[in-house]
């Protein structure tokens, strides 16, 4: 029999072995009520009713404490003794609480397990860089090259420079490199987390190593921010009661972000991949948490926080702790809570720096140009983003089409099915199946875009582009002869099973050519704003068209990544053997052989 399912006594001794892991609020419900939340990493603890408040507030005060004590934690009367072993063994079963003393430990089950599949992990021995060998890197990687010139337009820009290496021989991303195939093995110093809150002795352990380099250049990251907060709020100024709009800090983030970058990233003199200053590598990494952070809370729509919002340095710090963004799968943030609330007051407030002023940075005149870039970038995010957002509409449509009839798994009908039910069950995890998320995350696109074109040296409301044009084009010429091909090719490769309705297999093919429409326009759009960061970069822009292949290729790299999504254009390519590239221009479609089917 378990330890949970013996029965507490009154008199045992029992434990909270991560008591420092707590945090708490009060919220007020729907319904007017107040309720106590309690969260303890993953999981969320609800106390509906006021007389056990104070039960609550009390168990997050103890290290231990004998069970029968816990009847006292009321503002009035004790509580009964059964209704209080009622809580304390489901708190048991959850295990929150422990009938053992907690045992300190240096390292987890869980980071050995990591690092046993981080040494079998299939690692580059020597450095990939994009500038100047895209084609090189792309090739090695997913068989598939495809010009520098495109890069941005395939690869968000607040990803660009993850996989350079600083003057310290460490990846600017660290172990969040992006793609993950590009990530060297590095030497890395290890430990248990012992700051109060969600990570506190997290299974996932804290990378020192990455520490101790931030804190080498701590006072200079801080005067970095400074700097490029006053830059950026001549563009964007804050709300009339000093507070951010989460939209512009996450604009502002990866404005921050875009200045490394581009440095690394422009045609003309940039910095060879090594030489990195670290002190714009560490503030790469910090400011990409507060990007993670404010993105993340932007796309919930059951917690509404729309562009406008506004946020602080308390609310921010109190969402990180509350949602476990101090949390990830490969090892919990380093920062000590004093150096994070430092940060946060710097970079939303502006606190001034503490000392003797530090000498300017060298890169002072970079920022326009990186700003620029950043926000470039986010149109390019934006634009990329929204067009799966649309590809998971169009998945949803197809399947409700072929879900109407049955057919062997060796037919064409058949493995259509099989194949949209396997990429709809992956879909599911991002939440993009539903209706309901998908208007909400084209709405902050929408906001996204907007605001991003204002920031722009020399716009003027003549030169704004509504991203609802370019997710609603006409359908051309172009449009029609794919409808016609694409019917051809179905009612041969994929018909209606015998018995169902024969127009199933023509409805298949409009669904596919009105989304192949809508990807051109994107894709032509990709490829324009693409053209405008090469010239802010200096780097010559390819004479072809940007095509929906080469920003499949960004599917490709996250292979195996949280979050993933499938490419439509996949699944014709392997159950159909039909190949289909489409530009701004034109659409081809090549027939081929299906890919062989395990018997």
């Amino acid at each position: 029999m378990s330890q949970q399912a013996v029965p507490i006594d009154p008199h045992e001794t029992l434990y909270l072995p991560m008591r420092r892991r707590f945090m708490s609020e009060y919220v007020q419900t729907e319904e007017g009520t107040t309720e106590l939340r309690i969260y303890y990493g993953l999981k969320e603890i609800s106390i509906e009713e006021p007389e056990l408040h104070a039960f609550g507030e009390n168990l997050l005060k103890q290290d231990s404490f004998m069970a029968g004590v816990a009847t006292r934690w009321s503002t009035g009367e004790p509580l009964p003794w059964e209704r209080v072993k009622e809580l304390l063994e489901h708190l048991l079963s959850e295990n929150i609480l422990s009938r053992e003393a907690p045992k300190l430990a240096a390292e987890t089950d869980y980071h050995k397990m990591i690092m046993a599949a981080e040494a079998k992990r299939p690692a580059p021995e020597s450095p990939l860089w994009w500038n100047p060998d895209t084609e090189g890197v792309l090739k090695q990687l997913v068989g598939r090259p495809m010009e520098f010139g495109f890069l941005e337009a395939m690869l968000p820009v607040h990803r660009a420079a993850h996989a350079a290496l600083d003057a310290e021989g460490r990846h600017i991303g660290e172990n969040n490199v992006f793609p993950d195939s590009m990530r060297m093995r590095m030497e890395t110093e290890w430990r248990m987390c012992p700051y109060p809150g969600s990570r506190f002795r997290d299974d996932a352990l804290m990378n020192v190593t990455a520490l101790k380099s931030m804190t080498k250049v701590w006072k200079p990251s801080l005067q970095a921010m400074l700097i490029l907060r006053d830059e950026f709020l001549k563009r964007y100024p804050l709300l009339p009661d000093g507070q951010w709009r989460i939209g512009d800090l996450h604009a502002f983030s990866c404005a921050v972000l875009a200045l490394p970058s581009m440095m690394l990233l422009r045609g003309e003199n940039p910095v060879p991949n090594g030489t990195l200053d670290p002190l714009l590598s560490s503030v790469f990494r910090v400011t990409d948490g507060v990007r993670m952070v404010s993105i993340y809370l932007m796309f919930l729509p059951e917690q509404p926080m729309p562009y406008e919002t506004p946020i602080n340095p308390a609310s921010l710090l109190h969402l990180t702790e509350r949602d476990n963004h101090f949390l990830s799968t490969r090892g919990v943030c380093a920062g000590p809570p004093h150096m994070v609330e430092e940060f946060f007051a710097t970079m939303l407030d502006g606190k001034p720096l503490a000392g003797e002023p530090l000498p300017p940075p060298t890169w002072l005149e970079e920022i326009p140009a990186a700003f620029d870039y950043g926000l470039r970038g986010l149109q390019l995010y934006s634009l990329q983003f929204t067009l799966w957002a649309h590809m998971c509409h169009t998945y949803e449509r197809l399947r409700d089409i072929i879900l109407q009839a049955e057919a062997p798994k060796d037919t064409g009908w058949g493995r259509l099915r099989e194949r949209l039910e396997k990429d709809w069950k992956i879909i599911q995890p991002t939440r993009q199946h539903t209706e309901v998320q998908r208007s909400w995350a084209k709405a902050r696109y929408v906001e996204m875009y907007d605001r991003a074109q204002r920031g722009l040296r020399g716009f003027s409301e003549d030169k704004l582009q509504h991203i609802s044009d370019v997710f609603s084009p006409a359908k051309d010429a172009v449009h029609e002869e794919t409808v016609q091909q694409l019917r051809a090719l179905f009612r041969e490769r994929a018909p209606a099973p015998e018995g169902a309705n024969p127009e199933l297999t023509d409805r298949l093919a409009d669904v596919l050519a009105d989304y192949i429409t809508i990807e051109r326009s994107a894709v032509g759009t990709l490829d324009n704003v693409q053209r405008e960061v090469n010239k802010l970069l200096k780097r010559e822009h390819p004479k072809r068209h940007f095509t929906n292949l080469d920003l499949s290729i960004h599917h490709r790299l996250r292979f195996a990544t949280i979050g993933v999504l499938p490419y439509l254009m996949e699944v014709f390519r392997e159950e159909l053997g039909l190949t289909i590239q489409d530009d701004v221009a034109s659409v081809t479609i090549t027939p081929g052989n299906p890919r062989a089917v395990a018997a």
